[in-house]
């Protein structure tokens, strides 16, 4: 006869959701500060060929850095939902920092 072991809250799950929430306020704050200046700009506040160029720049970062803050977002989403949320005490998830 096999004994069950009890299951235990998943640490690497709770990793990966902390390290979720660290990352959307970086997300929200870098796309709060690139709109305000994008606003600048769009309301006059560099005129000159130069700004021309760096408004161009300024757009596609701006669009490269919310696309890979979406793709971060949705990485760290379906790592969430690939775990369960209990595992047994000798799961690889109760020593993943170990693994490398």
């Amino acid at each position: 006869m096999t004994e069950e072991l009890a299951q235990i809250p998943n640490p690497y799950l709770a990793a990966i959701k902390q390290r979720r929430a660290l990352a959307v306020p970086v997300a929200a704050d870098l796309r709060d500060d690139l709109d305000a200046v994008v606003r600048a700009m769009d309301a006059g506040a560099w005129l000159s060929p130069v700004a021309d160029d760096f408004y161009v720049d300024l757009t596609g970062h701006k669009q490269a850095l919310g696309t890979a803050a979406d793709g971060a977002m949705s990485t760290f989403d379906s790592a969430v939902r690939s775990q369960p949320e209990e595992v047994e005490p000798g799961a690889w998830q109760t020593r993943w920092r170990n693994l490398r």
